[in-house]
């Protein structure tokens, strides 16, 4: 018997084209793709749902602590029927005292049965719990429809009946001249309804007349 052996021939090496390449390019870069923008949806993430309130959640605290009010309006009755209203720019509880408010840039007003009108303006108030009254600081200005301007720094207003009266020393504007007082109240002359500015402690007052005559 003979046996004849057969040797294996070297592997021939086919050439592999730039159009075969483009081919393969085109269908192997949009599967990768594909691959990549799954994983965005499949891969488990771990996402912290608190981290991106802490600035809401401060906002919240400060807003729960101050606990300020915009625009705050009050308005009442005296027990004779006159009318006493108080407005502020803002209003918010004393951190010193709970039971007390401060509002700033404020606004008080009385007007009375017989159509007088008492204006004060301050920088700041501060008023008790129960709104019975009200400390306004800071460039206190009271206007009456008589043509009166009475500046001071510090006055006490009631909401509950008409009297105001002045914490510091007075400059008063009006058709008489100029007045200088250490104090200043306004109210009821005796049981009477009648509203009078009362001044004392040094009152001077230098009268400049309407008209003059040579």
């Amino acid at each position: 018997m003979i046996v004849c052996a057969r040797g294996w021939a070297d592997p021939v090496q086919v050439p592999f084209t730039y159009s075969q390449l483009v081919t393969w390019l085109k269908v192997i870069l949009p599967l990768a793709a594909l691959g990549l923008l799954s994983t965005l949806f499949l891969v488990p993430r771990n996402i912290d749902l608190d981290g991106s309130l802490p600035f809401a959640k401060i906002e919240l605290e400060k807003r729960l602590r101050t606990q300020q009010v915009t625009a705050p309006y009050f308005a009442g009755q005296t027990s004779q029927g006159h009318e006493v209203a108080l407005t502020a720019e803002t209003a918010h509880p004393d951190p010193e005292a709970p039971k007390s408010t401060i509002a700033v840039n404020v606004t008080a007003r009385i007007k009375t049965l017989d159509d007088k009108v008492y204006t004060a303006i301050a920088n700041q108030g501060v008023a008790d719990g129960e709104f019975q009254e009200v400390v306004l600081e800071g460039d206190v200005v009271l206007t009456t429809s008589s043509d009166y301007a009475i500046n001071t720094e510090m006055m006490i207003f009631s909401l509950a009946e008409i009297r105001a009266e002045s914490g510091a020393d007075v400059l008063v504007e009006g058709p008489m001249g100029t007045l200088t007082a250490g104090r200043m109240a306004l109210r009821p002359a005796d049981n009477s309804d009648d509203i009078y500015l009362f001044f004392t402690k040094g009152v001077k007052l230098v009268y400049t007349p309407k008209h003059t005559t040579r």
